[in-house]
Order: structure tokens, then sequence, then C-alpha cells
């Protein structure tokens, strides 16, 4: 094929002109692709809901709801929301365990727990309930986060039934899983293959790499500030690994432009409203984020 062409230039010049030219567009298209991925800002995920500006409780149904409002006004992608199982075997969606006196989400029954009223007036909503909403918006991704549980039994357990409502509700394909407990996210791996499975850590010493994540079947690693700034050579060989990284908490524009400058896949933040709004601004000025990239801070 190779020689025909070859024939064909000696004998038409116009056909040698047209080659050349398609090969230039070629090459300037990959150019503009990997200048493209070279300027890539990373994606927000908003914590615990949207709860910040409005004031609403967060991971109440009216954080769900407004995180829902900013992916349909403002192109917010993903949202984390924490599980815990009651005594009695119900999935709750709240951050902390304890909630007052001797009240707590993994201590007392679910009929204790949904009766309580949170400090803006919304109720702890159920795992079912929190899906049941979701899936209004399907194309805005869900992290879940498992909260660790007593023993490793038990963890193992809750997981079973999370999966088990996740896949009865038809919501495997909105959801991610995550958890401070490397037990819990193995058991993700091993019981949902296929997943993503993201390891949370604030340890500054964390003992998984990103070479033990990917060996761990882990698709991310979603590491608190000072980790990445103790190892932020982790984040190239994560970039490489094909493994996404995740950064928290970051309430700060500078925070943002540290993350693009290192190539930072995600961010978490309280904030995703004004996050959204200054990393869409960021997004429009090429010669700033040029800058970041050259620029490592």
């Amino acid at each position: 094929m190779f020689d025909k062409d070859m024939e064909k230039s000696r004998r038409n010049p116009l056909f040698s002109t047209r080659q050349e030219t398609v090969r230039r567009l070629l090459v300037a298209a990959i150019m503009l692709m990997i200048g493209e991925w070279a300027l890539a800002q990373p994606h927000i995920l908003s914590h615990r809901g949207f709860y910040t500006n409005p004031k609403v409780d967060e991971n109440s149904l009216d954080a769900l709801r407004e995180a829902q409002r900013l992916h349909r006004t403002m192109g917010l992608e993903a949202i984390e929301f924490d599980v815990h199982m009651t005594s009695d075997g119900g999935l709750v969606v709240r951050h902390d365990n304890h909630i007052e006196g001797k009240l707590s989400c993994q201590g007392s029954t679910l009929a204790e727990v949904l009766a309580y009223t949170l400090p803006l007036g919304a109720k702890i909503p159920t795992l079912r309930e929190w899906f049941q909403q979701a899936k209004q918006t399907p194309q805005m991704k869900l992290a879940l986060e498992l909260k660790p549980h007593a023993t490793p039994q038990k963890e193992t357990e809750v997981i079973e039934k999370v999966l088990a409502l996740a896949r009865e509700m038809d919501m495997m394909d909105q959801l991610c899983f995550l958890s401070f407990s490397l037990h819990a996210c193995q058991e993700f791996v091993r019981l949902a293959p296929g997943s993503q499975v993201i390891l949370n850590s604030s340890n500054i010493n964390e003992p998984v790499t990103p070479a033990k994540a990917k060996e761990m079947g882990f698709a991310a690693i979603s590491y608190h500030l000072n980790v990445f700034m103790h190892n932020v050579k982790w984040i190239d060989e994560a970039n490489a690994l094909g493994l996404d990284t995740y950064l928290w908490m970051c309430d700060a524009p500078y925070l943002i432009d540290w993350a693009t400058a290192y190539g930072v896949t995600w961010i978490t933040t309280n904030y995703a409203d004004k996050m959204l709004a200054y990393a869409q601004a960021l997004a429009k000025d090429r010669k700033r984020l040029k800058k970041l990239r050259k620029c490592k801070f």
C-alpha cells in the first residue's frame, strides 16, 4: 500500500500535497489533544452532598437536592456521602457515628436514629431514601463512603447489605465506593468486581502507594493534602498507572491551582459552588493554566 502511494505521488504532485496536508492535520489534532490533556483541571466532588451555601443539614436529603441543583445548573459531576449500619441492620446516611447523648448510628436501632431531628430540621435519611432521590440525576456520580465499623466481620456484613440494596435499585453504575478502612476497600473489590473502589487516608506515612493501590485493585486514592504534599511524586505515579487521585479538603481557590499544577484528577470540597465557579473561570484562562503547569509550587 505504501509503495502504491509513493508511485502515485511521483506521478501526481497533487496527491503528494494532499497526503502531506492530511499528515499535518493529524499531527495538529494530536498536539491539540495533548495540549488539552496537559491543561486538564481536576473534577469536583461535593462533600456530604452540598450543604454549606444553602445552610441545610449535611448528608440530608436537602443537601442531596442542593447538589442535584448544582449538577443541573453548574455541571457538578459527583458528590460524596457517608453510610453506617444501625444495631438492627438498617443503613443510614450520616457522617458522625455519634448523634446525641447515648444515641449513635451504629449503637442504636433504626427507629431510634430516624426519630432524631437534625439541627436545621431534617431527618437522617436511610440509604434507600438517598438512592431514590439520587436516581433523579443518574449522570451525577455518587461516592459512597463506608464509615469504619467495630470489626472486619461487621464491615463485610454492611458491605453485603449496601451492595444488595444498590443492585436491587439498579444503582451500581452510578456508584463508586470509598473508605478509610483498608479491609472495607478490599471487600468492595472482592464483592463488587469491576466497581470503582477508592482508598481514603489522612496518614502522612500512608503505606499504600499508588503501585500498591493498583495491585490491590483500587481505581483511585483519596488522600489529604498533607499526604500528597509529603509524597508529591505519587500524583504522577498514580496518573502513569491509570489511577485517579482525590485531594481533600479543597475549600480555597489556591488549592485548585495546586491541584491543577500537579495533575490531581479530583478535588473534594465543602464549597462546591464557589470551587466550580473558580474552576470554570480558570478553564477559560489558558495563559494562567499553562503558567500553573510550568510552575509547580
